[in-house]
């Protein structure tokens, strides 16, 4: 059986996991919003539905990409909340 201090450390390193891969994410969302970017321009002036779901379907990446960042927030933070309970 782990001790304490072991499970505070191995509750640590997955906190810090976790933010490096919530940083990871953003930089997901950054490099979302970039193809976005692009697409819209390259859509300006044209309705052709192959550009429109290109669109809407980076538009969910987007999304999803914010929700798992999200969530992956709330792990650390409740790996954190542990950490302080035990001492």
């Amino acid at each position: 059986m782990a001790s304490i201090e072991q499970v505070k450390a191995a509750l640590a390193q997955a906190a810090e996991q976790g933010n490096t891969t919530t940083s990871q994410i953003r930089a997901a969302i950054e490099g979302t919003d970039q193809v976005l970017a692009r697409l819209r321009a390259v859509s300006a002036g044209t309705g052709h539905p192959a550009l429109s779901e290109a669109i809407s379907r980076a538009e969910q990446s987007k999304q999803r990409l914010i929700e798992a960042a999200t969530t992956l927030q709330g792990s650390t933070a409740a790996a954190r909340q542990y950490i302080s309970i035990l001492g």
